[in-house]
């Protein structure tokens, strides 16, 4: 069976990216395609591949590897299960990846309006396989002959022949083709298409894909965010150190500062998304295809915890700064009281020896 594998690996770039000119609407670009060594899989097969790295508005980078594959279904499964395994010349494929990830960094810095302290840099894989199209006469005949091994390679089971029936009932394969020779299978872990709109599915994969990377970036950034206010909020100075106040109210407030700048960085990202989707907002089908594949991807409820993380963290740096100006108040106000009555028992010395 003839297919065209993709195999996605997205990477955070530390960046909120602007594009000029002409570019200045689109919230992906190009920004380097070249052929690589030849990639292997287990001494079972070898291929000249592609490599197109895009960038996104929202600071991902997405490297796609794709190269020609003919072999039958059993190997597309194995592959697609062990596809960490593929080597690139003499390197395992995230190695390689690595050796190159910042200097792609590099170029996308000069579309950069903003940059985080800190950037994400785990590195993950998704095999797509478009199958040549018209190779599925019959779709749901096609699903039912190669169930498991479909099933394998979606949902990254490398024991796809031992799954129960009961994983197979609560974990039913959607097929979305238009059309009853299409296939368009869609999981968390891969993606198996046969239509010629495979181009156009591809691409909402690849959105979908690159966000649910942005978002898992956003919540490794809130978190060390998190950890760093909670030290803070644990060193607190007491209200009897108050000459030590007012520095740390100044830290808390710059900190607080260049907290609020990230927040509105990742706002702006998550929802510019959501506006620049016009030609799946028009065409019902590859709208449901789209909600279904963030789905898929879990992005509402990782939006959501990220919103959460965002409003925690404000709150954290306000708080401290408010008992800090609460203390410090405090602690003025007693040394004036003290001051008082100093003043008032020094008065009443000096009138008693007067007397005298």
């Amino acid at each position: 069976m003839k297919s065209e594998v993709s195999i996605l690996i997205p990477f955070d770039l530390g960046l909120e990216l602007e594009f000029g000119g002409e570019e200045a609407n689109r919230i992906v670009k190009e920004i380097s395609a070249r052929t690589t060594q030849l990639i292997a899989f287990k001494d079972k097969m070898t291929a000249k591949a592609q490599v197109v790295t895009q960038i996104y508005k929202f600071g991902v980078g997405l490297i796609e590897v794709s190269f020609p594959m003919e072999a039958e279904m059993g190997f597309l499964t194995s592959f697609a299960t062990e596809v960490k395994s593929i080597s690139v010349g003499s390197m395992g494929i995230l190695s390689w990846v690595k050796t190159f990830v910042n200097s792609l960094i590099e170029q996308a810095k000069v579309f950069a309006s903003y940059q985080y302290v800190y950037r994400l840099e785990e590195l993950d894989l998704f095999p797509v396989f478009s199958l040549e199209p018209g190779s599925v006469k019959d779709a749901e005949k096609f699903l039912e002959q190669h169930y498991k091994k479909l099933y394998g390679i979606v949902s990254g089971e490398a024991n796809y022949d031992s799954l129960s029936q009961f994983v197979m009932e609560n974990e039913k394969l959607i097929n979305f083709g238009y059309y009853e020779n299409e296939l368009i299978l869609i999981k968390r872990f891969g993606a198996v298409i046969s239509s010629y709109e495979s181009q156009v599915i591809l691409n909402i994969i690849r959105l979908v894909y690159a966000l649910y990377w942005n978002l898992l970036s956003y919540n490794f950034l809130l978190d060390r965010e998190l950890d760093k206010v909670q030290s803070i909020l644990a060193h607190l100075p007491p209200w009897y150190k108050f000459w030590m106040m007012p520095q740390r109210y100044q830290k808390f407030s710059e900190e607080g500062m260049n907290f609020v700048q990230d927040k509105l960085s990742i706002v702006e990202s998550i929802y510019s998304v959501f506006a620049n989707v016009n030609q799946i907002a028009s065409d019902w089908h590859l709208r449901t295809i789209y909600k279904y594949v963030e789905k898929e991807f879990d992005i509402d409820d990782i939006a959501s915890a990220v919103k959460v993380k965002l409003d925690r963290v404000e709150q954290s740096y306000n708080s401290a700064r408010e008992f800090i100006a609460t203390n410090f108040f405090i602690a003025v106000e007693i040394v004036l009281i003290l001051s008082l009555l100093w003043m008032i028992l020094d008065t009443a010395l000096l009138y008693i020896i007067s007397k005298k």
